[in-house]
């Protein structure tokens, strides 16, 4: 794969901390069962980004694990 393809895939998979995100505005914002149910999809959704996507992007190119670190390291995100 293309590296400026699988660095496009590593920032659409950001996606999954504004998912993350989500859950304690929503304990505020829902009652406790609703809470429960998004929390149980969301918690989903962020395992699927990071298990099904981003390990595969990243078995498709492990130079890019290492280009990731650096940057989080540096700016506390990948750039």
């Amino acid at each position: 794969m293309n590296v400026d393809i699988a660095r496009h895939i590593v920032g659409a998979a950001r996606s999954s901390r504004e998912l993350a995100e989500l859950v304690p505005f929503l304990k505020d914002h829902l009652s406790a069962d609703e809470h429960a149910a998004y929390s149980k999809a969301i918690g989903s959704a962020v395992a699927a980004i990071q298990l099904d996507v981003m390990n595969k992007v990243l078995a498709d190119d492990p130079g890019l694990e290492s280009e990731i670190e650096a940057s989080v390291a540096k700016y506390g995100r990948y750039l």
